[in-house]
């Protein structure tokens, strides 16, 4: 069984593995893989990015964990799992996505490395290395610009039971992915310094099978400034500096990453919107950003990427490769025609899917169930199944669809493919709205409402099927129903 190992590291992180994970739920295939299992690096254990990203990982295992035959393809198929679960339960890491980092909490940065009780030639050298602003950072904010900083704290990963339990996991078969923000400060000097432990992994002692990391099939994004933040008087981030942060780290990069990664990608945009700086508890809740999506979609690119392409000898990748995202249309708004081909072929079913089942969900399933003959056949959707723990975590996992999508189409560049709020079945895919069929066989004019139409689809869909529960008919019913949907009545979706 072949997994892939996803780091998300910082805030910029959290927000791409939530894209990755609305990717997957609505059916994008990850190839030569078994099993997603995420590691998040953020000391900022308290922003909202990583919170919700951490409910939404939670909402998608209990949608898998309530499926007594898990699905292959289509909606919520590929198994996302803790590391934890993924090696049988340990009671030495804690069944979390999230690592957590020892000695960030409350605390300033010249207590972490004690500045204080350094002799003083090594607290002169501290001082070139930090400055006094620097000592006095508390990282339990993150280390807010400064990869200096960060690089020093993030590298106790190595010893840590985590990171003792990943190599014990990883296997000859196995990749790895690495989700970063070259601007900033924990995604900056997090990338280099994991990678500079899994290809050195057997110089680090007492790490099994260090060759498999050594030689791992590692990709990686590395996401360049894709948004602004409003200044204030108090600031720690300068925004201002984000430009020359990234062109410094590109210069870094060049000659002490691109060679150890297999596939490195590049992304960021010049379209870019102001958010608030909140580094408190409870803050840095950043709207979702098609950047991120598209980040997300540079992990589906490596993992279509095959093992013969990945060759690594003593910790030197073969044939590295160094790519970029473009669409097809520039503009301030996209839609799905404004992709690029390879984009849309991926993306374009899958989402539209989504998009058609969380409309049903708003504005019709609560009428049909019980009533419709779908939902009568083996077994019943019943209105007490809509009120199980299981639904709930689907109608969960829907509003925080519905909340991404909302993000991306109010943002810069926005992102809008979808109408889920139209009132109307029929338009909830934007710009491919299925007509009435005329008295002589043409397409009239005439805009309808399609959701019977939408219903005879699933009928037939669940006629002489016996599904294993309620559970598993509701998920794969509305996948195999709504993909049928989009070719029948949306066929130019399909046409990428």
């Amino acid at each position: 069984m072949a997994k892939l190992f996803v780091f998300a590291i910082g805030g910029t992180g959290s927000r791409v593995l939530k894209a990755l994970t609305f990717l997957l739920a609505s059916g994008v295939k990850l190839n030569n893989t078994d099993e997603v299992i995420p590691i998040v690096l953020d000391p900022h254990a308290t922003n909202d990015d990583l919170l919700r990203t951490k409910d939404l990982l939670r909402e998608y295992g209990n949608i898998r964990a309530g499926m007594q035959t898990k699905p292959t393809s289509g909606f919520f198929s590929t198994e996302i799992k803790t590391l934890n679960r993924s090696i049988g339960g340990n009671a030495t890491i804690a069944d979390t996505y999230v690592f957590e980092l020892q000695g960030v909490q409350q605390e300033k940065f010249r207590d972490y490395i004690n500045y204080e009780g350094l002799d003083g030639p090594s607290k002169a050298f501290a001082s070139l290395l930090f400055s006094e602003e620097n000592l006095e950072t508390k990282m339990d904010i993150g280390f807010v610009g400064n990869p200096n900083i960060g690089s020093t704290v993030l590298n106790q990963f190595r010893y840590s039971d985590v990171f003792q339990a990943f190599a014990e996991n990883f296997g000859a078969n196995d990749r790895i992915f690495i989700v970063s923000s070259i601007f900033g400060g924990t995604g900056a000097a997090g990338f280099p310094i994991l990678l500079k432990n899994i290809r050195g992994a057997q110089a680090i002692g007492q790490i099994p099978n260090p060759a498999f990391l050594t030689n791992a099939k590692i990709g990686a994004v590395s996401v360049m400034p894709y948004f602004s933040l409003t200044t204030n008087d108090n600031k720690l981030i300068d925004p201002a500096s984000f430009i020359a942060k990234t062109k410094a780290a590109l210069n870094y990069y060049q000659k002490g990453v691109n060679p150890s990664v297999n596939a490195l990608y590049y992304i960021g945009d010049d379209q870019t919107k102001a958010y608030t700086y909140d580094p408190g508890a409870g803050g840095q809740k950043n709207e979702a950003h098609f950047v991120e999506m598209a980040s997300a979609l540079a992990i589906v690119d490596f993992m279509n990427m095959d093992d013969s392409s990945l060759a690594v000898t003593n910790g030197r990748p073969a044939n590295p490769v160094y790519k970029e995202f473009g669409i097809e249309q520039d503009g301030i708004s996209i839609q799905l025609g404004n992709l690029a081909a390879a984009t849309k072929q991926l993306i374009s079913l899958p989402l539209s899917k989504m998009a058609l089942f969380s409309t049903y969900l708003s504005q019709r399933l609560r009428q049909a169930a019980g009533t419709v003959q779908w939902s009568k056949a083996n077994p019943t959707i019943s209105t007490s199944f809509l009120n199980s723990g299981f639904f709930n975590s689907v109608k969960n996992f829907d509003t925080a669809f519905r909340q991404w999508l909302s993000e991306m189409r109010e943002n810069k560049r926005s992102f809008e493919p979808f109408l889920l709020d139209a009132g109307n079945l029929g338009h909830t895919v934007r710009g491919f709205e299925p007509k009435k069929k005329g008295i002589f066989g043409g397409e009239s004019d005439v805009k309808l409402d399609i959701v019977d139409d939408f219903d005879q689809t699933l009928n037939k869909t669940a006629e002489g099927k016996a599904y294993g529960s309620e559970a598993d008919k509701f998920i794969q019913l509305f996948s195999e129903g709504t993909d049928q949907f989009v070719r029948e009545r949306l066929p130019k979706v399909m046409d990428y």
